[in-house]
């Protein structure tokens, strides 16, 4: 039998459903008192002190028992807060997997774990308000999280974004590498066919993303993975590094400008830091002190707001790692929120306000 959809904030489950709270123990008191550790089915090389890898598992009944966990959303975030709990810094890798032990083997003892990734302990983070679809008895996989000591920190500039901002019209005949990478709204594929010189109206803007953390930042796909981009001449080694929306004053969206890939570099350091990181084959991050600057001629800094009605005021969301492949100290300092007076004219269209702001997850 698949297990039924719940409103409460503490599934404990296992593989099908059963309950563990069966010992006469307080649920409220026992999640309080939840514990944590990292375990792994591998064999130890030598003698290992601290475990700084492996399967996640709580205990409620005092370290009587353990069981693993499952959630539809096991990101960094998370891995943070366990790493947190458990003193061993920041998560370097937070994923579902088999690669430390299954859930045949190792049952979950908790789903629909979801953290902002500011809290103290596990005990501290919600849960997801319905038993997650992906936790059933098909899955074998188990949360998986990596610790290290130090870790980068991504900063979003505000005064880069309010200082450059400015609308362009562009004909689509200039915007062929900027398709490719889909950084225009859909409807200007359709327009292309019969019109290719038809014009976009694009809200441009610079992005400057600072590494204030411990340890450089560092693309999480193995160079070998890197996507060549004919267009640009050069490498891209994220997928998605930054995101812009723009919504209106009641939070919908009205205007999507995605940044298909990026390419990771040391722009400008502070006095004293020397830059190591350039647009190349292999190497390529932001420094300690340094930070990647993506000017607004750059192809894909915009949002396409062709159709978004004019004359009126709305919010531009900026979001830097928002799929937190990337591990850091917090993301707290990743997304800034800005005002914008859109009038559908250059000299009046301006973006001003700019505050930062936590990148968003879901409850």
């Amino acid at each position: 039998m698949e297990p039924q959809p719940m409103l409460i904030l503490l599934f404990l489950v296992l593989g099908f459903g059963q309950c563990l709270c069966n010992r006469g123990l307080n649920v409220e008191n026992n999640y309080r008192n939840m514990k944590v550790r990292l375990a792994t089915d591998r064999p130890s090389r030598g003698a290992v002190q601290v475990l700084r890898e492996g399967r996640v598992e709580v205990s409620f009944d005092f370290g009587a028992t353990w069981g693993t966990i499952c959630s539809t959303t096991w990101s960094m975030r998370e891995g943070n807060v366990v790493c947190r709990q458990l003193g061993l810094g920041y998560a370097s890798k937070a994923i579902q997997s088999t690669e430390h032990g299954n859930s045949k083997k190792h049952p979950w003892g908790m789903v629909g774990t979801l953290c902002r990734g500011n809290e103290r302990r596990l005990a501290d983070c919600t849960r997801e308000s319905h038993y997650p679809n992906l936790c059933n008895a098909r899955n074998p996989n188990v949360t998986v999280v990596s610790c290290v000591s130090y870790s980068a920190d991504l900063e979003i500039g505000l005064r880069d974004i309010e200082r450059s901002a400015r609308l362009e019209a562009v004909p689509m005949s200039r915007l062929t590498c900027a398709m490719e990478e889909h950084c225009v709204s859909a409807d200007a594929y359709e327009i292309r066919r019969t019109q290719p010189n038809a014009e976009r109206k694009l809200l441009r803007f610079s992005v400057k993303a600072s590494n204030v953390g411990t340890a450089d930042v560092s693309p999480y796909a193995n160079y070998k993975d890197w996507v060549w981009h004919q267009c640009h001449r050069h490498y891209h080694s994220m997928n998605v590094f930054a995101t812009f929306d723009v919504y209106d004053l009641k939070y919908k969206k009205v205007a999507q400008g995605h940044k298909a890939s990026f390419c990771l570099m040391d722009s400008e350091c502070r006095p004293g830091i020397r830059s190591k990181y350039t647009c190349g084959n292999t190497t390529q991050g932001i420094s300690v002190g340094c930070a990647d600057v993506y000017t607004d001629v750059l192809d894909c800094q915009w949002v396409d707001v062709t159709t978004v009605p004019v004359n009126r005021r709305y919010i531009l969301r900026v979001a830097l790692n928002p799929e937190y492949k990337l591990g850091e100290i917090s993301f707290e300092n990743n997304g800034a929120e800005c005002l914008l007076d859109y009038t559908g004219v250059h000299k009046t269209t301006r973006i001003y306000n700019c505050r930062r702001s936590p990148l968003w997850f879901k409850i």
